[in-house]
């Protein structure tokens, strides 16, 4: 059994999709199974997966779940029809696009007092002489690594080697 849905105003063309059995509508599927092949497919979270179906759909003028249904019948092989695929294609390049307007600061947006910074920075300096000193001792080790945890949390930097350069630059001046 299959129904209809108008793609185009008028009856020019239509976009037929086959209809599950009645003890399962194709919204209950279809909806996180398109979220999830768009997750594996994009790569997008769950949020974006679900903001670039919906966006689809709008573009295409159909409902989110009957592009949904669309989607998990293209990857059972059924063709996707040109102006859904158009939409979806449309809906991800829009999402990667990173926007020009939002664009973050260049640091950390709360820096720490310098004085903690200048203990953390010499706890650092410190656990490097002593792990240059002793290298296979695993307290050193671990004592080093909580010294560059700290400054990278202390300076907003996921990087240890940034995290150091500006904790440098920041008790510097």
């Amino acid at each position: 059994m299959t129904a209809t849905v108008p793609l185009v105003r008028g009856d020019e063309a239509r976009l037929r999709i086959a209809e599950a059995p009645a003890a399962q509508a194709p919204s209950d599927r279809a909806v996180p199974w398109a979220v999830g092949t768009l997750m594996a497919t994009t790569p997008a979270t769950a949020r974006e997966a679900e903001r670039i179906l919906s966006a689809a759909a709008a573009g295409a003028g159909l409902p989110v779940t009957v592009l949904a249904a669309v989607v998990l019948d293209a990857s059972r092989g059924t063709p996707v029809p040109a102006r859904a695929e158009r939409a979806l294609r449309q809906a991800v390049r829009t999402a990667r696009t990173p926007d020009p307007q939002a664009s973050p600061a260049p640091g950390p947006y709360l820096l720490p007092l310098p004085e903690d910074a200048e203990k953390a920075l010499g706890r650092f300096f410190e656990t490097r002489l002593r792990l240059t000193a002793a290298p296979a001792d695993p307290e050193t080790c671990r004592a080093f690594e909580d010294s560059l945890f700290t400054l990278c949390v202390l300076m907003g930097r996921p990087c240890a080697a940034d995290a150091v350069h500006e904790a440098v630059q920041y008790t510097a001046g």
